[in-house]
């Protein structure tokens, strides 16, 4: 069914990617057994997290935003095959294989700091040190550790705002980022209305 909803998600945004999809299938039992009790990456393992940063770092060729901050949504980023890093970690989070198999709340969109000090921003799988770095500037998934990448904010995939792992309950909702649920919504809704004729 993820399979499903993320070919889905795919060929009814840009058509010509379909065929280019990879397959997520869990490859051992060992390996199975070892994420769920993590209990972090849904029924994902971490090659499987690694070939989706892949897959997104291959598609979207970066590109800075021209005059003004844009934020991307997922649908946008595919048709234009360019972004910058928020549009890249943006389209990542909404990964339909990531978005259902992932609680909403360990994933989160990260504003860093590089260790030269130089804003970027990620996706960032899980909490804490050991939490997972999905990054546009590396194709190889890291942890937040060794990374070397300075937190500053997060935003998870209910746009609710966290900094250091703790969820700041009265800061001010990021306007950018809500239009983008709001359109992810619609589609998720879009999505729903197709499921009964679907068979599986």
């Amino acid at each position: 069914m993820k399979i499903l909803f993320r070919l889905l998600f795919i060929a009814l945004t840009v058509p010509t990617l379909l065929g280019g999809c990879a397959s997520h299938k869990i490859k051992s039992q060992a390996m199975q057994q070892k994420v769920h009790q993590k209990k972090l990456y849904g029924n994902l393992t971490r090659d499987e997290l690694d070939q989706i940063n892949r897959q997104w770092n291959l598609l979207v060729t970066y590109k800075e935003d021209s005059l003004e901050d844009h934020w991307q949504s997922p649908a946008e980023t595919l048709a234009l095959k360019t972004g910058d890093c928020e549009d890249i970690a943006i389209a990542k989070m909404f990964d339909p294989t990531l978005h259902r198999a992932i609680p909403a709340a360990q994933l989160r969109l990260g504003y860093v700091h590089t260790p030269a000090g130089l804003p970027h921003m990620v996706l960032i799988v899980g909490q804490g040190d050991a939490a997972l770095v999905l990054d546009n500037l590396v194709d190889d998934i890291r942890t937040l550790a060794e990374s070397g990448y300075r937190p500053a904010y997060q935003l998870d995939a209910n746009g609710q705002v966290y900094r250091d792992d703790r969820l700041l309950v009265s800061h001010p909702r990021f306007e950018k980022f809500e239009l983008i649920l709001a359109e992810f919504g619609m589609f998720d809704l879009k999505l729903a209305e197709l499921e009964p004729d679907i068979a599986y």
